[in-house]
């Protein structure tokens, strides 16, 4: 209509939505209910033989050699593929538009785990595997517990191998940017790839599950920011208004 005009105006934070920032909280609560409810040493259990002291799954070849050394070469091969997309991207036109979607695919992909291992080199809690009460010699802390003096850094939380799974959320966002219709795709992918890695390290009595729930908050927070910084936290919109 003649009388309409457009007007811009800013829409803080596009395309995210409450459910974005407010599940993961949620998730944090889930895991410290398991840990303080006994649930991480409930689900622990069944994989440690009392009878000989030992976790008889600790180096079966599926949990150990495919799905955590394979698992992490897997990963590995993922990230150098994206990396060499990206430096290709400069090379060679027909790959220039993929430049940046590769540039925040590396960033947001190795941000997650990266606060993963600064954190396990800073927390007191221990692997399964580590603890007194299964066979190891080390106190069962748990998040909000008090640390006897002297302890040693624990080096197991948040879970580092799952990190590498949840690592690609970044896909999820990547395709709000560009694709919106494929997101539940690359978020379907990075659940499975995360819980897989997760479920085959308590199997060996590497973690618990608390210790992967806060590995999948901490790569999913990387994830949404640096979505926020590659993809414009306050995008302008057209908006037609009458007058």
């Amino acid at each position: 209509m003649s009388g309409d005009r457009i007007i811009q105006r800013f829409a803080p934070f596009g395309k995210l939505k409450k459910i974005h920032f407010i599940a993961p909280i949620l998730i944090v609560a889930t895991g410290i209910a398991s840990e303080y409810s006994g649930l991480d040493l409930l689900l622990i259990q069944p994989f440690f033989d009392a009878s000989t002291g030992k976790w008889p799954y600790k180096s079966h070849w599926v949990a150990s050699d495919v799905l955590h050394t394979g698992g992490k070469n897997f990963v590995v091969a993922i990230a150098a593929g994206i990396f060499l997309l990206f430096v290709l991207s400069f090379f060679v036109d027909r790959l220039k538009p993929f430049r940046k979607g590769a540039a925040y695919l590396l960033a947001a992909s190795l941000a997650g785990p990266a606060i993963v291992s600064i954190c396990k080199h800073t927390t007191h809690i221990y692997t399964p595997w580590d603890l007194a009460i299964f066979g190891g010699k080390h106190p069962y802390i748990r998040l909000f517990d008090a640390v006897p003096a002297g302890a040693k850094i624990g080096k197991a939380f948040p879970a580092g191998h799952s990190s590498g799974g949840f690592a690609f959320f970044s896909l999820y966002f990547l395709a709000l940017a560009y694709k919106p219709s494929l997101r539940y795709v690359g978020l379907c992918f990075a659940l499975s790839l995360g819980f897989i890695f997760g479920i085959a390290q308590q199997v060996r009595g590497a973690h618990f599950l608390s210790h992967d729930l806060f590995s999948l908050v901490v790569c999913w927070y990387c994830a949404l920011i640096t979505y926020l910084i590659f993809f414009n936290v306050y995008p302008i919109v057209n908006k037609e208004v009458s007058t």
